[in-house]
């Protein structure tokens, strides 16, 4: 355990764990990790995102590993939604973004380099379905929601579902490494070097940043439902993965150490970047992002000693 600690997980969570001590002493600024992270997210993710799926072969492509993934994260998302709303009094465009932050973990940037590292090139295909299954199907159901929910722009909430869709520049290069994929085209070459020397910067940089502004959150006790939250995203999460995946679909290998990794991950940022944008309270939904990531080291440090 400790060796997969030391050399897969703890070398990614270091950029975090930089980034927080850089943005406690005052080195980097909220406006300054923003800024980063608008760069990775117009620059180097999209040429990640490309990359990785125009390079992956959907040959062994298994429909159940989708639908155990899918299974379990519906099971997380409705069921604290109905705890955040029901339960807990939360109103509901908060309680669906802490819907997402319990569903939505931040596979792209912390748990694809650490499953490369564990399970090699093999890792890709699970992890690329996962990031994909998120954007396209849970990022895009989350906006559409808010939308009917927290209407805040002009115009019907399907078009503006589209819109968002089509100006996202991480779905457009899914999409557009599908086309590459299925159309046969080789990025062998220059545009495959070009690709992969901007994607590289992806990870380290995203993650520096949610370490600024992870630095900033108040260092207090979190709330109850916080707390909550953490459990089924980091505990109960992996705990149906794992369920679905091998007794109830028995997965191989290949499939089921990086999908339990995924599920075992921290919850991703862009719950918080749909707080902003939609005028949604996001204090919540900032700490359930805190404590997972930092409690996140444990779960996949758990899930990789289990599973590689």
């Amino acid at each position: 355990m400790l060796s997969i600690f030391l050399n897969s997980v703890l070398p990614v969570f270091a950029a975090v764990i930089v980034g927080y001590a850089f943005g406690h002493a005052k080195l980097f600024s909220i406006a300054e990790a923003h800024a980063i992270n608008k760069t990775a997210f117009y620059f180097f993710v999209p040429a990640l995102l490309f990359k990785l799926v125009a390079q992956v072969s959907f040959d062994d492509f298994d429909v159940f590993y989708v639908l155990g993934y899918m299974g379990a994260e519906v099971a997380i998302y409705a069921l604290t939604l109905w705890l955040c709303y029901s339960i807990f009094q939360r109103r509901l465009a908060e309680s669906l973004l802490l819907s997402m932050t319990a569903a939505f973990c931040n596979h792209t940037f912390f748990i694809l380099p650490i499953a490369e590292m564990l399970y090699g090139p093999d890792a890709v295909l699970p992890v690329v379905s996962v990031i994909s299954i998120d954007l396209l199907v849970f990022f895009g159901g989350t906006v559409l929601a808010l939308e009917f929910v927290a209407k805040k722009r002009e115009g019907s909430a399907l078009r503006n579902l589209s819109v968002t869709l089509c100006t996202n520049p991480n779905i457009m290069a899914l999409l557009a490494g599908v086309v590459v994929t299925v159309s046969g085209i080789s990025i062998d070459n220059g545009v495959g070097f070009y690709l992969s020397f901007v994607g590289a910067a992806a990870a380290p940089a995203s993650l520096f940043a949610l370490g600024v502004s992870l630095s900033l959150q108040p260092a207090k006790l979190a709330e109850r439902l916080v707390l909550l939250i953490t459990g089924l995203k980091l505990l109960l999460f992996p705990a149906i993965a794992w369920l679905l995946f091998v007794p109830v679909f028995t997965l191989s290998e290949f499939w089921v150490g990086p999908g339990i990794l995924v599920a075992a991950g921290p919850s991703g940022v862009l719950a918080s970047v749909l707080s902003s944008q939609y005028g949604v309270q996001g204090k919540m939904v900032s700490q359930v992002i805190l404590v997972t990531t930092f409690f996140s080291v444990l779960t996949v440090t758990a899930a990789a000693m289990l599973t590689a």
